[in-house]
């Protein structure tokens, strides 16, 4: 039998801002639901990576920049990550609505350093999350996943990107990002685990 389940998390990510999110799966013709929790924490820029503008006429070939995250699993549960999204927020005024991604900078386009995550830098950062979790390990029960570009696996690596117009007051600035991240319980199945 596999539980599946989702759970997501928001993690308004900053210097050490976490949230928690809980999620609750109940297995065919089982009457009792399992308590999954995971809370995601510091999602920032890699500092060990390197992240400049895309490429203007090329930006599929820009490398991006690392994200660092950690995942960390208080359930009983093995956890597969199966999806990351940018968290979003209406933007823009009547009647032009947009979704934006949360994005945090500590710097202003006029080279400016501010406080609070305001900054206008943040415009020019997206998030570009991974389109497959295979090669993501399972996260054990009581223990963390550390999202990098800088270790063996190089689990964060590309998912930042800066837009080709970014002003050059922007260097050095440090950016946040919202993040949705979803896991389902992993299970054996034939010498691997699936989600």
């Amino acid at each position: 039998m596999k539980r599946k389940l989702l759970l997501s998390v928001l993690a308004s990510l900053g210097i050490v801002v976490g949230a928690v999110g809980v999620a609750y799966a109940v297995g065919a013709g089982e009457g009792q639901a399992a308590h999954i929790t995971m809370r995601v924490e510091a999602g920032m820029a890699d500092a060990g990576s390197g992240l400049i503008p895309d490429d203007a006429t090329y930006p599929q070939y820009s490398p991006g920049g690392a994200l660092s995250f950690s995942i960390q699993n208080v359930s009983d549960l093995p956890l597969q990550v199966t999806k990351i999204d940018a968290a979003l927020y209406t933007c823009e005024t009547y009647p032009n609505y947009k979704q934006c991604q949360v994005v945090n900078s500590n710097k202003n386009t006029d080279g400016t350093f501010t406080s609070g995550g305001t900054g206008s830098c943040g415009q020019y950062a997206t998030l570009v999350a991974p389109t497959s979790f295979k090669n993501w390990p399972t996260i054990a029960p009581h223990s963390a996943l550390q999202v990098n570009g800088t270790d063996n696996n190089q689990l964060g690596a590309g998912m930042i990107h800066l837009a080709n117009n970014t002003p050059q007051e922007c260097q050095g600035a440090t950016f946040a990002m919202g993040l949705y991240v979803t896991a389902a319980e992993a299970t054996h199945l034939g010498g691997a685990f699936e989600p």
